[in-house]
């Protein structure tokens, strides 16, 4: 019988900056609290294990439990990034058990090659969404407040676009 341990890992900062702006009126400890919150809805709905990783701390801590899900400090001598790999890589051969969230390209190629699931920040914020689990209340952090104003797809900008992008990036035309 296949074992139904299943386990998630998600880049904890990686995921907050696709949520919410950081520095807005809301504090990073909150915005922690809330994706943590969140998270445990994530896994009473889902089952799997969760593990979530962020940056930081005065020393690596060992896992500490928040609800159901597992948190853990990198420390000052490693990253997130380093921590997720090395999870996936100490797992071997149980790595395709495992689907760490996060949009890192150098962390997806990692864990990709030591054969874990990777999905982008992003797909798994839709997948919060579509299990009910209200993740986001406003913009994007990545999205200006006038982008639904900007064109999508391959055609060229008009003119006055790349005007607008010029004087965006202080360049003159």
């Amino acid at each position: 019988m296949p074992n139904p341990w299943r386990e998630t890992v998600i880049d904890g900062y990686n995921l907050i900056h696709k949520l919410w702006r950081p520095g807005g009126n809301t504090s990073m400890p909150a915005m922690r609290e809330r994706l943590e919150s969140m998270l445990s809805a994530y896994r009473k709905a889902s089952r799997r294990h969760v593990t979530l990783v962020y940056d930081g701390g005065p020393a690596p801590r060992a896992l500490s439990n928040s609800g159901a899900i597992e948190i853990v400090f990198s420390g000052s001598g490693s990253s997130a990034d380093q921590r997720i790999v090395d999870h996936v890589r100490s797992l071997q051969n149980r790595a395709g058990l495992v689907t760490v969230v996060t949009s890192d390209r150098e962390i997806r190629r990692h864990v990709i090659a030591w054969g874990a699931v990777c999905i982008s920040s992003e797909s798994f914020v839709a997948e919060l969404e579509h299990r009910g689990i209200k993740a986001r209340d406003e913009a994007p952090a990545h999205t200006s407040p006038d982008s639904s104003s900007m064109k999508s797809g391959t055609a060229p900008l008009s003119d006055a676009e790349v005007d607008r992008w010029l004087k965006l990036f202080d360049r003159n035309r």
